[in-house]
């Protein structure tokens, strides 16, 4: 036989034991790869509560940057928005119109409910704030 033909057969058999090797390694780096995702997708859920998806391959999402955890500097108070100081503006007025009507003696039943309606509008501006 030749030399050609036995040169073929043992480069043939040398490159399918290291296709399998290469293979082998190849899976143990992605199995290790994805445990170590799992690990940081973990930790990011449970100490920084932010969620973040796995990508598949077709049409993989971008995902969104982390937020801050902390601000670096304390911020100052916002000032509130022109509603919740017109609903405060509102309540002062309405709680003056209840007062004379203590003072006078008239029902004070409608101007109670309008009230409460105020300061619960003003709670729930301020929860959504």
């Amino acid at each position: 036989m030749s030399t050609t033909l036995d040169q073929y057969r043992d480069a043939k058999n040398s490159y399918l034991k290291l296709k399998s090797q290469a293979k082998k390694e190849l899976l143990a780096r992605f199995h290790e790869l994805g445990n170590e995702l799992l690990q940081v997708q973990r930790e990011l859920l449970e100490d920084f509560g932010e969620k973040v998806t796995l990508p598949t391959g077709k049409g993989a999402k971008k995902t969104k940057p982390a937020k801050k955890a902390v601000p670096a500097e304390p911020e100052a108070p916002a000032q509130p928005s022109p509603e919740v100081v017109a609903l405060g503006k509102q309540i002062e007025r309405q709680k003056a119109k209840l007062k004379e009507a203590q003072a006078a003696g008239k029902p004070t039943k409608v101007h109670e409910d309008r009230l409460y309606e105020l300061e619960d509008s003003l709670r729930l501006k301020m929860a959504s704030a």
